[in-house]
């Protein structure tokens, strides 16, 4: 049975605005949610959380976050597209076409343009 668990990626930027925060350990489960932290970071910074996969060592971006986005504390669940056994994308109108993308490496979250040391970040929701 697969549990619900969290990763906190904070940080703080430094003199030119700019962090990446880099998770301990890597995960391998599901991403469930993604609970956005503005702290005191500027507004219009950016953030990206991305995957790097513990297989090929390539980067996957689970979240992109831009101004205004990124400008209050808030909650997404990103989803990905599911496809037919003949692997085309399987389109809907009420979201039904969606799933929770698969983690398996090493979480990262990167903020730009996020002010001079300023704190902030996400917490990650994954079941594993």
């Amino acid at each position: 049975m697969m549990k619900l668990s969290e990763m906190r990626l904070i940080g703080e930027t430094a003199a030119g605005g700019s962090v990446t925060v880099t998770a301990e350990r890597p995960v391998f489960g599901l991403l469930y949610a993604v609970e956005w932290v503005d702290g005191d970071l500027a507004d219009g910074g950016q953030g990206v959380l991305s995957c790097t996969l513990t297989h090929s060592a390539v980067d996957y971006t689970l979240l992109t976050l831009a101004n205004p986005l990124a400008n209050a504390d808030a909650w997404y669940y990103p989803r990905v597209l599911v496809h037919s056994e003949a692997g085309a994308a399987l389109t809907g109108t009420s979201g039904g076409d969606r799933t929770m993308p698969v983690i398996n490496g090493v979480l990262s979250l990167a903020i730009t343009s996020g002010g001079p040391t300023k704190t902030g970040g996400c917490i990650v929701y994954f079941y594993e």
